[in-house]
């Protein structure tokens, strides 16, 4: 499986020929959420005769014409199915995203594919307190692990802000992430990021300094790859599971981060239970618990799957195995 990784497809070098344009161009754009992404949409619809710019087409998804785009870039994208065409008009398929100046490729809006791959609020939550945590961590990690990777955005940023690391292994079940973290990791010209097929640990060989995590959370009824986090715990199965099975997998004062979404109830909190009961018995370890959001994604609270949930927090879990 992971030999598919070694070859570069022509679609993968047409996406590094648009991040080069677009890097050229001095393009940045910040995700949103779909949410709001679908209210600057609707806006839009009442906007006539704009302008429109690459953020248009690469960010916000927007409609274009031929003319839009220099001609060697569309004919790029065309031969490679990387944009289509529908009623009179075309549309990207991928979309581009900025992060600490570098570029990062993800799918189109709305992201409604099953493998469809999402770079939002979250995972420049997740960088912005991964690198606080490492800058305060005396010691240097060689060997680390980033699950559920996604466009490996967050790995791609701690091995350009810090110099220690020999390798990161990106893991994901997608291949399309793990696609996209090629190319991504491939245009910021990092050649210690090595993606990694492989559903959490499974497919994983060895231990690691470093373990980070910004894994699916909800409960998503289409149960798309980036956004369901299993139905056991409210949605946070998956991110209990990072943390039940990685601390096996730590080399001596090796720490995990986990940064993920707990849905909590009137009366109690059935993930910090579990996360509890489990560091009883692992004397070990230092840990903590920290709530940095008490409220997101409330529309969620409307779903059937949520009307026992008071509120969705967000959550930083950060262990430590002792000498």
């Amino acid at each position: 499986m992971n030999q598919i990784l070694d070859v570069q497809t022509t679609q993968q070098q047409a996406l590094l020929f648009l991040l080069d344009f677009l890097k050229q161009k001095n393009y940045h754009f910040t995700t949103i959420t779909p949410l709001s992404h679908q209210r600057i949409l609707n806006r839009n619809k009442n906007t006539k005769n704009k302008a429109i710019t690459l953020g248009d087409i690469f960010g916000w998804n927007l409609a274009f014409t031929e003319t839009a785009l220099e001609s060697s870039l569309f004919t790029i994208l065309k031969e490679n199915q990387l944009i289509r065409f529908h009623d009179g008009q075309w549309f990207s398929q991928v979309r581009v995203a900025s992060l600490d100046d570098e570029l990062f490729i993800h799918s189109g809006f709305p992201t409604v594919e099953h493998d469809a791959v999402f770079l939002g609020p979250d995972t420049y939550r997740f960088v912005y307190h991964l690198k606080q945590y490492l800058a305060h961590k005396p010691q240097s990690f060689k060997q680390a692990l980033e699950l559920c990777c996604g466009t490996s955005a967050a790995a791609i940023s701690m091995a350009r802000n810090f110099s220690d690391f020999d390798k990161i292994t990106v893991a994901d079940l997608n291949l399309k992430a793990l696609s996209y973290s090629q190319i991504n990791a491939s245009f910021a010209d990092l050649n210690n990021i090595t993606p990694v097929y492989s559903n959490l640990f499974k497919n994983l060989e060895g231990q690691f300094d470093l373990i980070f995590a910004n894994p699916p959370y909800l409960i998503d009824a289409d149960q798309r790859q980036y956004r369901h986090g299993g139905n056991e715990l409210d949605g946070s199965e998956l991110s209990f599971r990072i943390l039940q099975e990685g601390i096996t997998r730590l080399n001596p004062q090796g720490c995990l981060f986990l940064y993920t979404g707990v849905a909590i109830r009137s009366d109690r909190n059935p993930f910090l239970e579990q996360l509890e009961k489990l560091m009883r018995s692992k004397s070990n370890i230092n840990w903590c618990y920290e709530e940095i959001d008490p409220d997101v994604f409330g529309e969620e609270l409307e779903q059937p799957a949520y009307q026992h949930i008071e509120r969705i927090a967000l959550v930083l879990v950060k262990l430590e195995l002792m000498r």
